[in-house]
């Protein structure tokens, strides 16, 4: 009995860690690429509404590649759609590697986390907004790209 309620109590603390390490995100999705690559054609599309328009936010992109990715970066478009209909449309390059072939990010096995800030700022509308990602490089079909994510977070507050 003592046993049962040690292990629950144990549970209930990770959770609670668990929930409390991510406390500043606002929203974040995860979209996996098909296992043949990710096709030019493929737009990974990300939706989410915001109504705190005063406190500033960071804007992230996720990628999860393989060590089997054949390029030491990545483009893409990065379409944006506001509340107010306006609409814009970015050309961003991420950098996967270093010079030496050493990958960015984390890696654990075969698959290398990146995480990139794209934009700083508080929210001018709240509002529905859409950002879709879509990649910009010379092949139709990328291989080794797992998954491609948006997140955007509450910044952190420097005292």
């Amino acid at each position: 009995m003592i046993r049962r309620k040690t292990v629950n109590f144990l549970l209930i603390g990770i959770l609670i860690a668990f929930v409390s390490c991510d406390s500043n995100r606002i929203y974040e999705e995860n979209l996996k690429v098909g296992e043949d690559g990710w096709d030019a054609d493929d737009i990974k599309t990300f939706n989410f509404d915001i109504e705190d328009t005063l406190s500033p936010m960071n804007l992230w992109i996720n990628f999860r590649t393989s060590t089997d990715y054949p390029y030491s970066n990545l483009f893409i478009f990065l379409f944006s759609e506001y509340p107010d209909g306006y609409e814009a449309k970015d050309t961003l390059q991420f950098i996967l590697a270093k010079p030496n072939g050493e990958w960015e990010g984390k890696s654990s096995g075969t698959v290398v986390e990146n995480r990139f800030l794209v934009s700083q700022g508080a929210f001018r509308k709240a509002g529905p907004y859409t950002f879709k990602i879509q990649h910009a490089m010379r092949d139709e079909t990328l291989p080794e790209i797992i998954d491609v994510g948006f997140r955007v977070e509450l910044m952190e507050k420097t005292n």
